[in-house]
């Protein structure tokens, strides 16, 4: 579904990736780990077009995107929950669940705010909030909401959990267990390890702009040392 080939990404005269490359299947979850600043959320704007890339290949469901602008690489099926929420904040909650609400690819069984509802309860509860006023939890099951609305091929999450409490991370972990089960493609960018290898299928760990290690869960839990070496604080 997705396919990255040795990408390079700068900002000005600073460069980002170095020949970074990586893949998502239909169907699959994968994770995308590492320390800050090594380069995951430039890739995740480089796959969006918002940063592109000025080396390499970027396939998303058979067509060529690197040089597509951001607009028309959403409307190929990529829903993202970007680092920091980035909800409406003068729009209501459901009006934010609205405004994202689309089904190009056609899908026969769409998302609606009855099924965003079902996932997440409290998104009903505060339908007529405005997005400004819900706490940071909120904000982050209404930005998955917002992108599940689209119904996206691929939804793609930028830090799923950073700086919320623990029973809101429990809630997103068992909402990306729910898509998962599903057959909904992800790509996740956490720090969790211990919740990253319950459910994913592969990850990848960045370092420098490199992807300098890849494999399943299970050969992830096997290499204590990698995870020290490259996660570690």
């Amino acid at each position: 579904m997705l396919e990255i080939e040795n990408i390079e990404t700068c900002y000005g005269l600073s460069q980002v990736l170095f020949g970074l490359s990586l893949s998502v299947r239909t169907g699959e979850m994968v994770a995308m780990m590492g320390r800050n600043g090594m380069g995951k959320t430039t890739t995740i704007r480089s796959i969006m077009g918002l940063t592109p890339a000025r080396a390499g290949a970027i396939r998303f469901a058979g067509h060529e995107v690197h040089n597509f602008p951001s607009f028309r690489i959403a409307q190929l099926g990529i829903g993202l929950v970007p680092e920091g929420r980035q909800i409406f904040p003068n729009l209501t909650v459901r009006e934010n669940l609205v405004a994202a609400c689309a089904n190009r690819l056609g899908n026969p069984n769409p998302w609606t705010i009855e099924k965003i509802h079902a996932l997440f309860p409290r998104l009903a509860e505060r339908g007529n909030n405005m997005g400004v006023t819900l706490s940071g939890g909120e904000q982050q099951m209404l930005a998955i909401g917002r992108a599940l609305m689209t119904n996206p091929r691929l939804l793609i999450l930028d830090e799923a959990t950073e700086g919320l409490a623990p029973l809101i991370r429990e809630e997103i972990w068992h909402c990306l267990s729910m898509l998962k089960a599903r057959g909904q493609s992800v790509l996740v960018i956490d720090k969790n390890i211990e919740h990253l290898t319950r459910i994913a299928d592969r990850h990848y760990i960045i370092e420098r702009g490199r992807a300098v290690w890849s494999g399943t869960s299970e050969q992830l839990i096997a290499k204590p040392d990698l995870q020290h070496r490259y996660l570690g604080v």
